[in-house]
Parts: C-alpha cells; sequence; structure tokens
C-alpha cells in the first residue's frame, strides 16, 4: 500500500534551504517539509556513517506523501536489515504532523535498533493539541525531538545543499526564534 517513493535527493539549493529552514514564528507560504537525514550504523559502540540525502514532501495526485513516509519507506525498502543497529538524525524544516508522528513512533516500537533524534527548524501547528500529542508520543517511543540551532543550520548548510562556495549565513533572528521554539517545544515535552 506504500506509494512508489523515490529515492532521496543529494542536496538541495541553496534558495530552498534558506527559505524553506528559516525557523520563523510563522512562517507562511511554506507549505512542504524538507527532511535531511544522516543514517548511520552503529558497530562495536561507534557509528559508521552509511547514508545521507535529503527528501521532500511528494504532493502529487498518486504518491502525496510527506517527507517522513517518504524517508521511512526508502528506509525500510533499500536499507533496513534486522540484524543491524542504526542512528538515523533528521533536521527538518517542519515537525511531523500527528499522522506522520504516530507512523514513526509505530515504525519504532517494531524496529528497536532503530535510535532517532529530530532537528527541527520550526514547530508545525503547535498550538493543537494533536500536534502537541504527535511530539510527545515520538518523545515516549525515545525520539529525541530538538529545535535547530546555529550550530544544525550550519552543519545542514554544509551537508545537503549544493555548494555555491559561500558559507552559512545566519538570518536576523535565528538565535532569538530558536530561544522561543525551545521553550515552546520544552513545554509541550512536560
Amino acid at each position: 500500500m506504500n506509494p512508489q517513493i523515490r529515492n532521496p535527493m543529494k542536496a538541495m539549493d541553496p534558495g530552498t534551504f534558506y527559505f524553506q529552514f528559516k525557523n520563523l514564528w510563522e512562517a507562511n507560504n511554506r507549505n512542504e517539509t524538507w527532511l535531511c537525514f544522516t543514517v548511520q550504523v552503529i558497530k562495536h559502540h561507534s557509528t559508521v556513517s552509511w547514508e545521507r540525502g535529503v527528501f521532500q514532501n511528494q504532493v502529487d495526485v498518486e504518491t502525496h506523501c510527506h517527507a517522513e513516509r517518504c524517508f521511512l519507506s526508502w528506509f525500510c525498502e533499500d536499507i533496513l536489515s534486522p540484524n543491524t543497529d542504526y542512528q538515523v538524525t533528521w533536521y527538518t524544516s517542519w515537525s511531523p504532523c500527528p499522522e506522520c508522528a504516530r507512523e514513526v513512533a509505530k515504525f519504532l516500537a517494531r524496529h528497536n535498533n532503530v535510535m532517532l533524534t529530530i532537528y527541527t527548524a520550526r514547530l508545525y501547528y503547535s498550538q493543537y493539541p494533536n500536534y502537541q500529542q504527535g511530539l510527545r508520543r515520538l518523545s515516549e517511543e525515545g525520539v529525541s525531538v530538538e529545535i535547530m540551532d546555529y550550530e544544525d543550520f550550519k552543519y545542514c548548510r554544509e551537508n545537503f545543499v549544493y555548494d555555491d562556495g559561500k558559507p552559512f549565513k545566519p538570518w536576523k533572528g535565528l538565535k532569538t526564534n530558536f530561544r522561543f521554539l525551545k521553550r515552546r517545544l520544552q513545554e509541550i515535552l512536560e
């Protein structure tokens, strides 16, 4: 029943990164979720880089699929082995919607060999109880959910954006917005 999911992109262009990942309190006209990921294999108590890439929501009629579900579909079909332990890290432009949070939590409950950390630029509809419950459910399932800070944005710019020769340039309000969003997430997860 899973939609046909294409393979992840290697990177996004700089304009897309700065538009989609800007950590605004209210982010109008940003209707897509972008998900940058690393998959590491855990061997002998250390991690080895395995895969990395970028997914975005697929919004066409046939494959309407949020970025989180795109990742899970690809990961289950192309990567996942029951005999291997994984550390997966996501950097997302939006926190997961309730349905994606539920799908991810169910996936993790079935696969105790996968650990997930989510760094998110913005909180999606954080005023609504069902969105808050989705974040709490992820946390209860062992997911570390964090707000992206300067270093996380810099890491994404350096690792998931096509190189245009320019370093990461923080935007006005990045630190203030980070502090606000971090406080809000702590309130939700308490």
